[in-house]
């Protein structure tokens, strides 16, 4: 549990729970609790809401001490990943749902298809031309590697 969750419960403990009506009988705000005593009585014990509200904190507090000893690093990293992919996928999903809208009419002028910008066609003799360019810059670069290297071993 963390502890801004902790400490929201302390506050509302805190702060009184009549708050403009002070007048008001304590018997509304008190829960009666049986006990059992040596003999067939049972006895009444008065236990207020604000009492009610401490007990459960404080084990609150006891449960989130026991969790953190038991825990070590290795889980707290492992429900870090965890937290951050279930996230990313919640936004991926959320992104996908926004962009269905624009995708959705592929044949007016606010689809995304029209909003990108035209695409080269791929042509056959400008792709010959982009491979024989890259050989020749490969190969001139080979050359010269191959004249630095002489000249070392000259040296």
């Amino acid at each position: 549990m963390s502890s801004k969750l902790v400490k929201k419960l302390l506050l509302q403990a805190t702060t009184p729970l009549v708050s403009s009506n002070e007048d008001v009988d304590d018997d509304s705000n008190q829960r009666y609790r049986k006990k059992k005593s040596t003999g067939n009585s049972t006895q009444k014990v008065v236990i207020s809401k604000e009492d009610i509200v401490q007990e459960h904190i404080d084990s609150i507090l006891r449960l989130d001490n026991l969790t953190q000893s038991y825990t070590s690093s290795t889980a707290k990293r492992s429900f870090d990943r965890k937290a951050t992919s279930i996230k990313q996928q919640s936004k991926e999903r959320r992104n996908l749902i926004k962009n269905r809208e624009k995708i959705s009419n592929s044949r007016s002028s606010s689809s995304s298809f029209s909003q990108k910008p035209q695409e080269e066609r791929y042509d056959k003799k400008r792709d010959k031309r982009r491979r024989e360019e890259k050989s020749m810059t490969d190969l001139a670069k080979a050359m010269k590697k191959m004249k630095k290297r002489k000249k070392k071993d000259a040296i």
